[in-house]
Protein backbone atom coordinates (compact mmCIF):
# COMPACT_ATOMS: atom_id res chain seq x y z
CA UNK A 1 0.00 0.00 0.00
CA UNK A 2 1.75 3.48 -1.29
CA UNK A 3 1.37 6.62 -2.21
CA UNK A 4 0.97 7.13 -5.80
CA UNK A 5 2.09 9.66 -7.89
CA UNK A 6 1.57 10.12 -11.68
CA UNK A 7 3.28 12.42 -13.83
CA UNK A 8 1.02 12.89 -17.12
CA UNK A 9 0.27 15.60 -19.48
CA UNK A 10 -3.37 15.45 -21.01
CA UNK A 11 -2.37 17.10 -24.48
CA UNK A 12 -1.59 15.63 -28.34
CA UNK A 13 2.27 14.84 -28.97
CA UNK A 14 3.46 12.73 -31.88
CA UNK A 15 2.35 9.64 -30.46
CA UNK A 16 -0.65 10.50 -29.20
CA UNK A 17 -4.26 12.58 -29.10
CA UNK A 18 -5.55 14.34 -26.29
CA UNK A 19 -8.29 11.79 -25.83
CA UNK A 20 -6.05 8.69 -25.88
CA UNK A 21 -3.65 10.68 -23.89
CA UNK A 22 -7.12 11.15 -21.17
CA UNK A 23 -7.56 7.59 -21.34
CA UNK A 24 -3.75 6.39 -20.70
CA UNK A 25 -3.96 8.41 -17.76
CA UNK A 26 -7.13 6.61 -16.61
CA UNK A 27 -5.79 3.24 -17.13
CA UNK A 28 -2.51 4.18 -15.21
CA UNK A 29 -5.27 5.11 -12.29
CA UNK A 30 -6.91 2.41 -12.51
CA UNK A 31 -3.87 0.04 -12.59
CA UNK A 32 -2.61 1.13 -9.36
CA UNK A 33 -5.94 1.65 -7.57
CA UNK A 34 -6.53 -2.05 -8.43
CA UNK A 35 -2.79 -2.68 -6.52
CA UNK A 36 -4.14 -1.30 -3.35
CA UNK A 37 -2.49 1.89 -3.71
CA UNK A 38 -3.23 4.15 -0.64
CA UNK A 39 -3.31 7.18 -2.67
CA UNK A 40 -3.10 8.35 -5.67
CA UNK A 41 -2.04 12.12 -7.23
CA UNK A 42 -2.16 12.72 -10.50
CA UNK A 43 0.47 15.60 -12.20
CA UNK A 44 -0.78 17.27 -14.63
CA UNK A 45 1.52 19.50 -15.95
CA UNK A 46 -0.72 20.10 -19.35
CA UNK A 47 -4.53 20.60 -18.30
CA UNK A 48 -5.85 19.41 -22.57
CA UNK A 49 -9.25 20.37 -22.32
CA UNK A 50 -8.78 23.60 -20.02
CA UNK A 51 -10.08 25.51 -22.23
CA UNK A 52 -13.07 23.77 -22.61
CA UNK A 53 -15.12 25.33 -19.28
CA UNK A 54 -18.43 26.63 -20.71
CA UNK A 55 -20.28 25.98 -23.51
CA UNK A 56 -20.82 27.88 -26.80
CA UNK A 57 -23.85 26.46 -27.86
CA UNK A 58 -26.99 24.19 -26.64
CA UNK A 59 -25.90 20.16 -26.49
CA UNK A 60 -22.66 21.04 -26.05
CA UNK A 61 -20.52 18.68 -23.39
CA UNK A 62 -18.12 20.78 -21.02
CA UNK A 63 -15.23 19.04 -21.44
CA UNK A 64 -13.14 20.31 -18.87
CA UNK A 65 -15.76 19.40 -16.21
CA UNK A 66 -16.47 16.00 -17.72
CA UNK A 67 -12.54 15.06 -17.79
CA UNK A 68 -12.46 16.14 -13.59
CA UNK A 69 -15.67 13.50 -13.10
CA UNK A 70 -13.82 10.75 -14.93
CA UNK A 71 -10.76 11.39 -12.76
CA UNK A 72 -12.62 11.76 -9.65
CA UNK A 73 -14.50 8.54 -10.83
CA UNK A 74 -11.19 6.69 -11.48
CA UNK A 75 -10.19 7.28 -7.47
CA UNK A 76 -8.30 10.09 -8.32
CA UNK A 77 -7.36 11.22 -4.56
CA UNK A 78 -5.19 14.56 -5.17
CA UNK A 79 -4.58 16.29 -8.57
CA UNK A 80 -1.91 18.71 -9.33
CA UNK A 81 -1.76 21.40 -12.03
CA UNK A 82 -0.17 23.90 -13.84
CA UNK A 83 -1.29 27.23 -15.15
CA UNK A 84 -5.31 26.14 -15.27
CA UNK A 85 -6.70 28.31 -18.27
CA UNK A 86 -9.27 29.37 -15.59
CA UNK A 87 -9.98 29.43 -11.39
CA UNK A 88 -13.44 27.84 -12.61
CA UNK A 89 -11.83 24.31 -13.29
CA UNK A 90 -10.99 23.98 -9.70
CA UNK A 91 -15.07 23.74 -9.29
CA UNK A 92 -15.56 21.20 -11.22
CA UNK A 93 -13.70 19.04 -9.20
CA UNK A 94 -16.20 17.53 -6.06
CA UNK A 95 -13.82 15.66 -3.61
CA UNK A 96 -10.46 16.57 -5.31
CA UNK A 97 -7.82 19.10 -4.13
CA UNK A 98 -6.82 20.74 -6.70
CA UNK A 99 -3.16 22.77 -6.60
CA UNK A 100 -1.46 24.85 -9.24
Amino acid sequence: SQHVFICHPICRNDNLSVNDALVELCLLISAFRRHSAKSITAVIPYFGYARQDRTMNQRVPISAADTCVMLESMGVQRVVTLDLHVGQIEGFFNRVLVNH
